[in-house]
């Protein structure tokens, strides 16, 4: 077979062409098989939703003496891309964004892991960082959050929507969940609030600066998707900012040990504010 040039590497894995229809996820030796369970399962999940998201393709046990997983390449223009190039309206985007999340979450996501026992686990995996008085406080509040089994895509960004002439699909679905989707909203949210800043190394210097020269318009792409989100909630943006509530602080503390050090001060006033206007004990 054709050896085809390296697409992008992560983390935990490479993503290459596998042939000029799929790719091939070829994950690094570190990471757990019941990760790549998990993936795999969230990624069969989402076949069956009525939404467009390319078509699992298999598992591979040995690839070049890796595990791999393939999937449909879907061709095209993320939406991120088209909203940094200024290729299109940051509203006439969002609105399009706002409504795939919202069929999104009117899937059943029965099988998937329950989203408040994830944000369980990732809250004390933060605990070192966040420390035991605020990682306790933060289990409290999301032990009083509502529960649900919609779907959630928990990294659902604009860089996970692919255009092209069959319409928009919806990429990478490794962490999905079945929960609240106002969890889902809240995540997204905030993202773009804490999304903006970057740290020298961590991003290519290149797209970090079109993202600078590009906040504007992100902005209000964000603030758009907030309004059109709520609208088809039959919401105003304030009553969806108060839904989302507690969310909007579980979510990122659950990233606290993997956030950016340049945003660490942000989120921490932004916990603490939380907790000193909804006093909660530890």
């Amino acid at each position: 077979m054709e050896k085809y040039e390296r697409n992008t590497t992560g983390f935990t894995a490479d993503v290459e062409l596998y042939d000029e229809n799929s790719i091939i996820k070829i994950y690094r030796d570190y990471v757990p098989q019941k990760d790549i369970e998990r993936e795999i399962l969230c990624t069969q999940s989402v076949q069956n939703c009525g939404l467009m998201v390319p078509e699992y393709r298999g598992y591979v046990s040995e690839y070049n003496g890796k595990r791999a997983i393939i999937q449909e390449y879907i061709s095209g223009e993320s939406m991120m891309k088209l909203l940094l190039a200024g290729q299109a309206q940051p509203e006439d985007l969002a609105a399009k964004f706002a409504q795939i999340h919202y069929d999104m979450h009117q899937c059943e996501a029965d099988g998937l892991e329950d989203s408040k026992v994830r944000y369980e686990r990732l809250l004390k995996l933060s605990e070192y960082n966040l420390g035991g008085d605020l990682t306790n406080r933060m289990l409290k509040l999301l032990d009083k959050l509502p529960g649900g089994r919609k779907l959630c895509h928990n990294d659902y960004h604009p860089g996970n929507i692919i255009c092209n002439s069959r319409g928009m699909f919806t990429i990478d679905w490794s962490d999905a969940t079945a929960g609240d989707p106002f969890a889902d909203v809240a995540r997204t949210i905030q993202m773009f609030d804490f999304g903006g800043n970057t740290e020298p190394g961590k991003i290519d210097p290149e797209r970090a600066a079109r993202m600078k020269s590009a906040r504007k318009d992100i902005m209000r792409f964000v603030r758009a998707y907030e309004s059109e989100y709520a609208k088809l909630c039959d919401m105003s943006i304030e009553e969806l900012r108060m839904t989302c509530g507690g969310w909007m602080v579980v979510v990122p503390a659950s990233r606290f040990n993997i956030e950016w050090d340049c945003n660490k001060p942000a989120l921490l006033k932004l916990f603490y504010d939380y907790f000193a206007q909804y006093p909660i004990d530890s």
